[in-house]
């Protein structure tokens, strides 16, 4: 695949992605296997695909807030877990070697799709 054409389908997968967040959630069900199908190592592509969240979530969260919707103090709540949670969870991603990586990604991805599902 041309190096013109892989950023095409970044950026359309971005934006999609970007949208499917806002609304619901989910949307690195789509961008994840992306990055990895495009070549990045799993934990590179896991990495890469949530500091794209952060910035989604950032540009989410000024939106709303715009717009008067703010659910302050749950927020800092919410906020702290998920730091809390992020820092653990990116010690784990690191230390675990790539195969084993590997199998843990297929298989929450597809627990994440049940779940979604059951919806």
């Amino acid at each position: 695949m041309s190096a013109t054409l892989e950023i095409i389908v970044l950026v359309v997968i971005g934006f999609i992605t970007g949208a499917i967040n806002t609304i619901a959630g989910g949307g690195s069900l789509l961008s994840l296997p992306i990055l990895i199908f495009l070549g990045l190592p799993p934990n590179v592509a896991n990495g890469t695909n949530r500091v794209g969240i952060l910035f989604q979530s950032i540009s989410t969260t000024a939106g709303f807030k715009s717009k008067g919707i703010s659910e302050f103090p749950f927020s800092i709540y919410i906020s702290v877990s998920a730091i809390i949670g992020s820092v653990i969870g990116a010690q784990i991603a690191v230390d675990i070697k790539g195969e084993t990586f590997n199998k843990l990604l297929a298989i929450i991805m597809v627990l994440v799709v049940m779940m979604v599902g059951a919806d």
